[in-house]
């Protein structure tokens, strides 16, 4: 007969259990609250314009320096802000030119920590991976020459943020409970920012036009800059907050499974279908592997029962037939124009889904044409050939609009550049595959899907950084509900 199973704290391992006990009672609606106190004076201080934006810029960074778990925290409350509502915030000068250093400084604080420990700086194949994607990727920027310093500067970004965020995470450091905390916190806070500008009448906005028609499509925006913002945040905050309630010991839990399904509203209030379908797949699957792990001498635990499970699905289940039926089939409807992407046109009526589709189209047509011109080299990490684009591109601010992942990426670095970073992709979902960190499965696999109706993976200077903090935060909470005998 094997040995009993036993759970395994990374963070405890070699401290005695009463310390362990601690760290769990940190987990409490007190602390929630103080953490979430902090975060909502550091996001408001932005509304007092560049003296407040400064002095809240000054307290990340010094969190930034004073620890591992500050550096952490720094970056994803940085990630929030530079997306936030300007109804909410001022986004001014200090943005621009503090938010790359802060990741700069953010990330030579945990570099520095993982060259002490254990693993070092280049542990775990998928860490190896990304830095070779990477590499490839500048040497294809520097032989096409096309805007190379804005490549350097985005692709030098996005792998130092995502390398740093990976490998603070992943090195098991952090205390039993502090840093689920610091991030249901976060989206608690977030929840609560996206119902505060819904009743100030400051969240719906004009979220797309239809290019033939001039219909509008109308999205809740919330407190972030944009519904789709607001929608991918809402859809990965979700998939973290489930995981919480469903995996973690902690009593307090309860407060991330209500805000599971208001992060599910805001998402479908946001008309993103994809962070809508993403959310929901990812669950899926992290639920999936669940039960697949529940046996054997590595699993996984899940805090609430099979009977629990099966019981929260008949309520909903049962809830909704109710409500269809006391509403007239209106649910059923609200669904089909959802699904349909049924939008309000200039004389109030709808129209199809297909109309939208076309309006994403262009964009992923275009990519592919400009792919076929350079299959091998790309154009460009971060770049495009658009006259907008030509026209404002800065060192400081540079956007491209490209909605899906897979065209976009090929019109950017070629075949060449794509297949490392598929390899960094296989080697991240085989690492955590191999480990049972089926927490940090299912965050990438949600972050995926939603690149393929809004691609910003690797937009670290926009909501790329706050679906990389989740990453983080993922990894560092599916280590703790693993169980090894």
């Amino acid at each position: 007969m094997p040995p009993p199973l036993h759970h395994q704290d990374p963070a405890m391992m070699g401290r005695p259990q009463q310390g362990k006990a601690n760290q769990r009672s940190a987990f409490t609606l007190k602390n929630i609250f103080l953490n979430g106190l902090l975060i909502s004076v550091l996001f408001f201080l932005n509304k007092l314009s560049v003296p407040g934006s400064a002095l809240c810029y000054g307290i990340l960074f010094c969190m930034a320096i004073r620890s591992l778990e500050g550096a952490v925290k720094a970056l994803s409350l940085s990630s929030i802000i530079i997306v936030a509502n300007t109804h909410l915030v001022d986004i001014n000068v200090v943005h621009t030119f503090l938010r790359f250093p802060l990741i700069a400084v953010a990330g030579s604080r945990i570099f520095w920590e993982a060259s002490r420990s254990r693993g070092g700086l280049f542990a775990g194949p998928h860490i190896k991976a990304l830095l070779a994607f990477g590499g490839v990727t500048l040497v294809l920027a520097f032989i096409n020459q096309y805007y190379f310093m804005i490549s350097f500067l985005k692709l030098g970004v996005f792998i130092y943020g995502a390398y740093a965020i990976m490998l603070a995470t992943d090195m098991g450091r952090f205390s039993g409970s502090d840093l689920t905390v610091w991030f249901c916190s976060l989206v608690l806070f977030y929840v609560a920012g996206n119902l505060l500008a819904y009743g100030l009448g400051v969240g719906y906005v004009i979220r797309a036009t239809i290019y033939d028609t001039g219909a509008n499509i109308i999205g809740l925006s919330g407190m972030t800059n944009h519904p789709q913002t607001q929608g991918p945040l809402s859809a990965i905050s979700f998939v973290y907050a489930f995981c919480v309630y469903l995996f973690t010991p902690y009593r307090a839990r309860w407060v991330m499974g209500l805000a599971a399904p208001v992060l599910l509203v805001l998402c479908y209030m946001s008309a993103a279908r994809t962070g809508l379908f993403a959310a929901l797949i990812a669950v899926g699957l992290v639920v999936g592997l669940a039960f697949m792990m529940r046996s054997g001498r590595t699993r996984v635990r899940m805090n609430i029962s099979t009977a629990q499970i099966v019981s929260i699905g008949l309520l909903a289940l049962v809830g909704l037939i109710l409500v269809e039926a006391a509403t007239g089939a209106a649910i059923t409807q609200k669904v089909s124009d959802f699904a349909l992407k049924s939008i309000r046109s200039g004389d109030g009526g709808t129209m199809s889904f297909y109309a939208v589709f076309e309006s994403r189209m262009p964009l992923i047509e275009s990519s592919w044409r400009i792919f076929l011109q350079q299959p091998f080299t790309g154009i460009g990490f971060g770049t495009s050939i658009d006259p907008q684009f030509v026209a404002n591109a800065t060192l400081f601010s540079a956007p491209t609009e490209k909605g899906f992942l897979p065209t976009a990426l090929l019109e950017e670095v070629g075949i060449i550049g794509a297949l490392p970073f598929a390899v960094f992709l296989i080697a991240f979902f085989v690492h955590y595959w191999k480990i049972r960190n089926i927490i940090a499965l299912g965050m990438m696999a949600c972050l995926l899907l939603l690149n393929l109706g809004e691609m910003m993976f690797f937009a670290l200077g926009g909501m790329g950084l706050y679906s990389w903090s989740l990453i983080g935060a993922g990894i560092a909470l599916g280590d703790r509900v693993v169980e090894r005998s």
